[in-house]
């Protein structure tokens, strides 16, 4: 089973926010590991390929520059598009959430098309667009953890 997150852009038309809802598959993304500068620019993270590029201009300078051996280029290369297909879920989610769009529903189903179905069939056109609701509130208590209050 996967699950996927589904975000929607608020809009006035729920038409155009339903049509638009993008659905995104929690786990491991196999196209960032293999073609990670190009995932990076397909999905619109600007800043992660920015980020990527700058990496891999300062490995070949260290290279050049003889501070650490191609080896240690290779594998740190390989560290790299590791870190990028474990994130690749995540960082998704961070340039959607950029561009305005905000997590309304967790979906647990085989494939795309099935947790499509189990979401749209949900929530009704007619009905408001759906919010994400979580049992935190912002303001209820500044601590975290087991301990009810700050001397406990």
């Amino acid at each position: 089973m996967s699950i996927y997150t589904v975000h929607m852009k608020e809009t006035s038309d729920q038409s155009s926010a339903f049509e638009r809802a993008v659905f995104v598959r929690d786990g491991f993304g196999w196209w960032a590991l293999f073609f990670g500068p190009l995932w990076l620019l397909w999905n619109r993270a600007w800043l992660g390929f920015a980020s990527w590029s700058l990496i891999q201009i300062a490995l070949g300078l260290l290279v050049q520059s003889h501070i650490i051996h191609m080896g240690a280029q290779g594998l740190l290369e390989l560290l790299i598009a590791l870190a990028l297909g474990f994130e690749a879920a995540s960082i998704r989610r961070y340039v959607l959430r950029r561009r305005g769009f905000r997590l309304v529903d967790v979906v647990q189903d085989r494939r795309l098309a099935d947790a499509e179905r189990r979401f749209f069939a949900r929530f009704k056109l007619d009905s408001p667009a759906p919010v994400m609701r979580t049992s935190a509130t912002s303001g209820s208590s500044p601590l975290v953890g087991l301990f009810p209050s700050a001397g406990a």
